[in-house]
């Protein structure tokens, strides 16, 4: 009976400790993403400034003048002036070979992710097998080409968090899965690492 109740008690002991750990290793996780993400933010802009400015060492200035920093530039880039400086910029970004190549590209893709303005748009999102048989990937449709006859569309496999790194792939006709994600909808999972997601995805 000793063994018994000794048994119950560290199996108990066990299930408390896993329950522990179930709850502890989600917080750890994201508090720790949201460090990570804080850190990044509040040292993308205020090393330079330093440069130039005695900005004081207090903790989230970084955070607040990168904030600042995006309001004011798309401020900037919604009057006529602005957009002027901003096609200035392009024109000299269009004149380093390999830098234009990677800051169109980004630009582009962040127009069409974030739908920021109403032309060269991704079509619609589908579910696609990659990387191998048996896996779906959230997939975004480009365009569509004929290959040998053959309908194939190319779609765009973004990685998580970062939309802005994936692959290029051409998918026959037949094997592209239609759903009723939108891209909305799909960036979304994308950028929360899965975290935001529908919990019904049909196919259409």
């Amino acid at each position: 009976m000793n063994n018994y109740r000794k048994k119950l008690y560290l199996l108990k002991i066990r299930d408390t400790f896993l329950t522990g750990l179930f709850v502890f290793i989600p917080i750890a996780i994201t508090v720790w993403i949201v460090v990570w993400l804080l850190s990044f933010v509040n040292n993308l802009v205020l090393p330079y400034l330093r440069f130039v400015l005695p900005i004081p060492d207090i903790p989230g200035v970084g955070i607040l003048i990168t904030a600042l920093l995006i309001f004011v530039i798309g401020l900037i880039a919604q009057n006529y002036f602005g957009k002027k400086l901003i096609d200035l910029w392009d024109s000299l970004i269009n004149r380093i070979p390999l830098v234009r190549s990677v800051y169109l590209a980004v630009k582009q893709l962040m127009e069409n992710l974030f739908n920021t303005r109403g032309k060269g748009k991704f079509k619609e999102a589908v579910l696609v097998e990659f990387p191998r048989k048996g896996m779906l990937s959230i997939g975004f449709v480009a365009n569509k080409v004929h290959i040998e006859g053959k309908l194939y569309y190319l779609v765009y496999i973004p990685t998580a968090p970062n939309p802005t790194s994936g692959y290029t792939i051409f998918v026959e006709e037949s094997e592209v899965r239609h759903t009723n994600l939108s891209v909305e909808d799909a960036t979304k999972i994308i950028l929360s690492g899965g975290l935001v997601a529908k919990e019904d995805i049909r196919p259409q």
